[in-house]
C-alpha cells in the first residue's frame, strides 16, 4: 500500500493525539440539556457531520452543553480548530477511522469539552492551523489509511495509541492538501484521489 512509503511519525509533525476528557456517566452532575451562562459546547461523535461539526443537535438523546465550575473546568480544552477521530465504530461503518474537523468558527466558545468516545488532535494543548486540520482530517479520512489500518487492528475500536503509531505524510504535503479540501469534505471517490496524487 501507498502508505508503508510514509516515515513520519506524528512526534515528528510537532502534533500530539489525546482521548476526550469527559466520561459522561462520571460527569452527570455537570451535563446540560440547555445552554446557560456557564455552560460550554459539550461535542460527541453524534455531531460529526460531512467533515464537520454539527451544533447542538437539539433533540439528541445526549447532552449538548457542559456546566463550566472550578471543578470541572480541568475536562476542557481551549476553544481552537482540532482534528476529531471517533474512538468506536460499528461494524457496519464502512470506514473504522472517521475523522472531521472543529471549526470554533461554527461553535462559538472559549472553551469546549470533547467527550471520551473520540480522540483529538492537537498542537501541544493549542489548536492546528486551519490548512493542516483539513489535510490531516482528509488523510485520516482515506481509503488507503483505512485499509492500512484494518491490516494492523482486528477490533472496532480506533484508540489514541493506534493514532500515534500510524505513519504520515510531511506537514508540507498535509498543508497542501488541505488546501485543495473544501468544506463539506469532497465525496470519498475524489478525496482519495486528491490523498493518492500526495503521494
Amino acid at each position: 500500500a501507498a502508505i508503508n512509503g510514509l516515515s513520519i511519525s506524528l512526534a515528528d509533525l510537532d502534533l500530539s493525539v489525546s482521548t476526550g476528557r469527559v466520561v459522561d456517566f462520571r460527569s452527570r452532575q455537570w451535563l446540560r440539556r440547555e445552554a446557560a451562562t456557564d455552560t460550554v459546547p459539550l461535542i460527541y461523535p453524534m455531531h460529526f457531520a460531512n467533515g464537520g461539526i454539527a451544533w447542538p443537535r437539539p433533540h439528541a438523546k445526549k447532552c449538548n452543553h457542559f456546566f463550566r465550575t472550578a471543578d470541572s473546568s480541568k475536562w476542557l480544552v481551549p476553544s481552537a480548530v482540532y482534528v476529531l477521530v471517533k474512538r468506536f465504530s460499528p461494524k457496519e461503518e464502512t470506514r473504522r477511522i472517521t475523522a472531521v474537523v472543529f471549526d470554533p468558527a461554527h461553535v462559538p466558545a472559549r472553551f469546549v469539552a470533547f467527550e471520551n468516545h473520540l480522540n483529538y488532535y492537537h498542537l501541544r494543548g493549542e489548536g492546528l492551523p486551519m490548512h493542516l486540520a483539513q489535510g490531516l482530517a482528509a488523510f485520516l479520512n482515506s481509503t488507503v489509511v483505512d485499509a492500512h489500518f484494518r491490516q494492523f487492528n482486528g477490533h472496532t475500536q480506533v484508540n489514541a495509541a493506534d493514532l500515534r503509531n500510524l505513519a504520515y505524510p510531511s506537514r508540507a504535503q498535509l498543508e497542501a492538501l488541505g488546501r485543495k479540501i473544501g468544506t463539506p469534505f469532497p465525496p470519498q471517490v475524489e478525496l482519495d484521489q486528491m490523498v493518492k496524487e500526495l503521494f
